[in-house]
């Protein structure tokens, strides 16, 4: 399908989409147009797009940026020296303990605890029964626990 044709079938349907991830429009419209930007340059490699590849992409990209300002919040380095040294410790083992959770569990857990999302909207995000996120996220906290 052209992207073009992409763009006008899915567009709205997108935005409503990534706004449930986003929760603000403008950046619901911003994780949309960054969605077709790579639709039109993988079209342009050959690859073919479809609805499913757009939702994936867009999901994607919203993981990508929750990451970012994840560790966009962490002090730089001059602020780092003003904590005290045990709570810089406490955030390096954090950070490295979190580091050792599977894929599947590691990215819930910081979702869920970083940033705020419950397993119904992370279910939805991630096209899974909000009892299978709960699942995940217990056994991150077993795992957590037993790295304690």
């Amino acid at each position: 399908m052209e992207i073009g044709r992409l763009y006008t079938e899915f567009y709205g349907e997108l935005t409503a989409y990534a706004l449930t991830l986003a929760k603000e429009r403008g950046a619901a419209e911003d994780l949309v147009q960054e969605t077709f930007l790579r639709a039109l340059a993988k079209a342009g490699e050959g690859q073919k797009i479809n609805r499913a590849w757009l939702y994936k992409t867009a999901r994607n990209l919203f993981i990508d940026q929750c990451r970012k300002r994840r560790r966009e919040t962490f002090p730089e380095e001059a602020e780092m020296e003003k904590l005290p040294f045990e709570q810089d410790l406490t955030r390096a083992a954090v950070a490295q303990m979190i580091g050792r959770l599977p894929d599947s569990e590691r990215t819930l857990f910081i979702l869920r605890h970083f940033e705020g999302y419950n397993a119904s909207e992370l279910g939805e995000m991630f096209s899974l029964p909000p009892a299978t996120v709960r699942a995940r996220l217990a056994s991150a906290r077993r795992r957590l626990r037993a790295a304690l």
